[in-house]
């Protein structure tokens, strides 16, 4: 095979070289090699570089893709091979970028792969995009129209004998899973020979493990376990073949022949060693990947939609008079934004959220005066505003417009459903504009409440968060606010993704239906903590807060404050069992490099046993000194071989607010006293 163009870059711990007909990736973790073939890149061997020096290498010759029919790649000619350092326009943590253009004279393609190798990191993500080249006729219908995208996207080896099979994935429509029984994580683990080929249609993710390690796949796309999305194809796991990833997220009638259409995303994880690792590989490459801006992404934010028991009154609690009382409570409690949900583009109470002849902006029913009283008032009250809309018919120029006005720096975009390419890249080329517009101030809060194609959990993150779940005092019947579904649903979350991307709804539980709930057993603080991991979500109207629930909140959330900073620097670990009402669960989010971190236990309201032992998670000391933030306590505490620490909560339901740093060998860091 002919020798590939000479390319070196280097970005601290990455590199991207060329040597001969290989194409060479590393991150410092993992390093990937690819071979230049007749038909494309083949991947050769993936090395995991940490403790386990791990390999696998494939024993199948042929192209890493198929085409975006599903047809095996011909005779392909490289174009052009470049790597550069980049950010995608900010977008995105710092790394190298390899982008590689093939030509397919047979079928008439051109396809581009892009790989992106950030420092350090636990996995490589690469991407296909393809074009028609010029005069080659659009196919007029795609054979595989209407059936589960077979085209293969992405192969990895798995080496000889993979011993076990993982995949896992999360439900969307979180609007109609509210009961004790309805997991938001879906996770099957197959343990017997791979004899053959096996198929995982549902999963975002494919992992294949064994006693040393393992690496995975990851479906960067709006795919969910109940949600197929476009294109999202499967995962396929093969003796002979490797692990492979079909589902470009295109199909051959949405090329074009005057640009590249990207498809879906994917990421190579690997890790050494067991559960804890793999988690980890996961939620690090996570953070790189989606990385927090502390003066964007950190913040407190109240919406006004979440109180009332029918849309009028939900809609008139997003009008001028009631979102200026809101701004006044928000500012005693310590909340950071007041998200202004639907009502404010529309008369107050009216029956739809579709605005008429004013389009996209306040109405003057609604905001007699614009965006000039409200944005006063929060100024001078040092609160950030936010804003709902419609994903889809909001124009960019009325987010400009609204932008400029009223100075909004959330924004939850709701009601989309992204059926193909097309409605998928109009989208995030809107938003990506509209980020881009502002100096990157302002960010969006996808919705995942509905069945319909959005967003899904491993896809948009880099333009804000995911708006997790409508929990309501009263209506509907199926979101009703239960305390322990919103922290199982968190819970669940950390297991996998940064839990400081997702926002964690909380309610007034002396307004929740005692019928439905048993919300109105639990304390105001109890109810607040346990979104305190993620992104806290005040949805409802806070003026409806008892002087007595107030000031519980308003001290709570002062503690919070204090610490949210190095929270967020943390990794987020769930504890315990999972939450279903009687256990004993919680966070624990882990600072490894500055031997410290916070916990976050809840005994749950049908728990009997006031005292529990909990395995933490990384914590290689066996003596921490541990602060109950919230009684401003301070005690030794001893560690299990096995991670695990005693817990006391006198009452059920109850939680701990803590503090920890590891005790060397000398004491230094100790605290006086013992447990």
């Amino acid at each position: 095979m002919p020798s590939l163009p000479k390319i070196v870059c280097t970005l601290r711990e990455a590199n991207a070289h060329t040597d001969g007909e290989l194409l060479i990736v590393t991150t410092g973790h993992i390093q990937r090699v690819w071979q230049w073939t007749d038909t494309g890149f083949a991947t050769r061997e993936i090395v995991n570089m940490s403790a386990s020096g791990q390999v696998w290498k494939n024993r199948y010759v042929g192209s890493d893709w198929q085409m975006p029919d599903g047809s095996e790649p011909t005779t392909a000619k490289l174009d052009a091979i470049s790597a550069t350092v980049q950010d995608d326009d900010g977008f995105t943590s710092e790394h190298i970028c390899v982008v590689t253009d093939i030509s397919y004279p047979d079928p008439g393609l051109r396809l581009r792969l892009t790989v992106w190798a950030y420092p350090n990191a636990s996995g490589i993500r690469t991407q296909l995009s393809a074009s028609r080249i010029a005069d080659t006729p659009a196919p007029e219908s795609n054979r595989l129209q209407g059936l589960p995208s077979a085209a293969r996207v992405e192969r990895v080896p798995i080496g000889d004998t993979p011993l076990r099979r993982r995949f896992f994935g999360y439900y969307n429509e979180t609007q109609q899973r509210n009961d004790t029984h309805q997991d938001l994580l879906k996770e099957e683990v197959v343990n017997h020979p791979l004899l053959g080929a096996e198929w995982c249609d549902w999963a975002s993710v494919a992992c294949v493990e064994d006693s040393v390690g393992g690496i995975a796949l990851v479906k960067e796309s709006h795919k969910c376990v109940n949600q197929r999305g476009h294109a999202t194809g499967g995962f396929i796991c093969d003796q002979e073949k490797g692990l492979s990833c079909t589902g470009w997220g295109l199909r051959p009638n949405e090329l074009s022949s005057r640009t590249f259409t990207a498809g879906w995303a994917t990421w190579c994880l690997v890790w050494s060693g067991g559960e804890f690792e793999r988690e980890v590989a996961f939620k690090t490459f996570d953070r790189i990947r989606y990385p927090i801006d502390p003066a964007r992404d950190i913040y407190i934010q109240a919406n006004t939609w979440g109180s009332t028991d029918n849309a009028g009154d939900a809609r008139r609690a997003g009008c001028e008079e009631s979102a200026l009382e809101e701004l006044e409570v928000c500012a005693d409690l310590g909340i950071d934004v007041l998200q202004i949900d639907d009502g404010w583009q529309v008369p107050p109470g009216h029956h739809t959220w579709e605005p008429e002849e004013n389009g996209w902006h306040p109405h003057p029913e609604s905001y007699p005066n614009g965006w000039s009283i409200l944005r006063s008032r929060a100024k001078e009250l040092g609160l950030r505003l936010g804003l709902w809309a419609a994903a889809v018919p909001i124009s960019i120029d009325e987010l400009r417009k609204n932008f400029a006005e009223g100075g909004f720096v959330q924004y939850k975009l709701d009601f989309a459903v992204l059926r193909s390419r097309a409605e998928v890249d109009a989208l995030m080329e809107k938003v990506r504009d509209f980020i881009g517009g502002t100096d990157h101030r302002v960010r969006v809060n996808w919705d995942v409440t509905e069945n319909a194609a959005r967003y899904g959990y491993f896809f948009a993150r880099e333009y804000g968060c995911i708006f997790l779940e409508n929990r309501k005092p009263v209506r509907p019947a199926s979101v009703v606010y239960r305390p322990h579904t919103v922290l199982r649903d968190l819970w669940q979350l950390a297991k996998y993704l940064n839990l400081h991307r997702f926002q964690g709804s909380i309610q007034n539980v002396d307004r929740v239906d005692p019928d439905r709930s048993d919300a109105m057993l639990h304390s105001h603080s109890y109810a607040v903590a346990i979104a305190l991991m993620g992104i806290p979500l005040f949805f409802q109207e806070t003026k409806y807060y008892s002087d007595a629930a107030k000031a519980e909140i308003r001290g709570l959330l002062s503690v919070y404050k204090k610490h949210r900073e190095s929270i967020y620097s943390g990794i987020v670990h769930p504890i315990g069992a999972k939450p279903n009402n009687a256990s004993w669960t919680g966070f624990h989010c882990h600072l490894p490099s500055e031997n410290r971190g916070y916990l976050m236990i809840f005994r749950e309201r049908c728990n009997e046993e006031p005292e529990q032992s909990l395995r933490l998670r990384g914590v290689p000391y066996s003596m921490i000194a541990v602060t109950d933030l919230l009684q401003e306590k301070a005690s030794r505490k001893r560690v299990a071989s096995n991670g695990a620490l005693s817990f006391h909560i006198d009452s059920a339901p109850g939680f701990l607010f803590l503090e920890y740093v590891g005790i060397t060998d000398s004491g230094e860091h100790g605290a006086e006293g013992d447990s």
